[in-house]
């Protein structure tokens, strides 16, 4: 009984801990650095959620000022600069144990004898990024293709765009040696989501389109966003005054018509007013 008990406990915690991810290390204060637990709440790794799980990573991570150690950007001081050194490591090991500890222990255990947090992550993104993304790409770039207006407002279309944007942006993960480079190939990114934009939007907003494509360069798609809405708030507007019934059309079809637009004194002597 007492074992059967114990089997219990131990699946019941288990089952806690595979749906909320307590990262935490049993090492004591190093300097200054905060190596207070870190929690996910989101499923340990496995095949299944790389996407999800490494958003989540760099963002508990970033928020303790450590992301450098993911990237690589914090380099290891040299030996000779033993204070520096030895906290970097302690550091290093802190982040890579958060790390294997957020993953199924299946998957952890494959990664624990790499040295660096970047090794780990590194290792990690080609195992699972590569394999499950191919596809995921595919599939939204052929929604934003065929991605129309309709009869939705302007707003309802850029945000379900945007959300597939976000997707893709997941899904696309590029590191780079050059920062040049990296803001040319932003801003070609930015210049096709203006494209695909513009392409699914209503006929009626063709005046626009030429407007947006005849500038250089061209604007952000957060810009061009905004000039749509306005242009299609505007047209809302002229279109709902263009229905309202005039004065002179009150006039000629008021309760009186039938008279003429006079009361039923116009024709009497003394009858001063007119009856509308």
């Amino acid at each position: 009984m007492a074992a059967q008990r114990g089997n219990n406990h131990e699946s019941s915690q288990s089952a806690t801990h595979e749906r909320v991810s307590e990262i935490h290390s049993s090492m004591g204060p190093v300097g200054a650095f905060d190596n207070s637990p870190l929690h996910l709440s989101i499923e340990k790794l496995n095949s299944k959620n790389y996407r999800e799980w490494a958003q989540a990573i760099k963002l508990v991570i970033d928020g303790k000022g450590k992301l450098g150690l993911l990237t690589g950007e914090t380099r290891q001081p040299p030996p000779t600069d033993v204070a520096a050194s030895q906290k970097w490591q302690s550091e290093n090991s802190f982040i890579t144990s958060c790390l294997i500890n957020s993953m199924k222990p299946t998957i952890g255990k494959t990664y624990m004898f790499l040295p660096t947090t970047k090794d780990v992550w590194n290792a990690i993104r080609e195992t699972y990024f590569n394999a499950e993304n191919a596809s995921q790409i595919f599939e939204i770039k052929t929604r934003l293709w065929q991605m129309k207006q309709g009869d939705r407002e302007v707003t309802e279309y850029y945000t379900e765009m945007l959300g597939l944007w976000q997707d893709l942006d997941l899904n696309c993960e590029e590191e780079w040696e050059c920062m040049g480079h990296s803001v040319r190939f932003k801003k070609k990114m930015e210049n096709e989501r203006v494209f695909e934009f513009l392409v699914g939007l209503n006929r009626e907003l063709d005046d626009i389109k030429s407007r947006v494509l005849s500038r250089r360069p061209l604007p952000s798609i957060r810009e061009v966003f905004s000039e749509v809405w306005q242009e299609e708030s505007k047209r809302r507007v002229m279109l709902d005054l263009s229905f309202r019934p005039k004065a002179s059309a009150l006039l000629t079809y008021g309760p009186h018509a039938a008279t003429g637009g006079r009361g039923p004194h116009a024709g009497s002597s003394g009858a001063s007013c007119c009856w509308i």
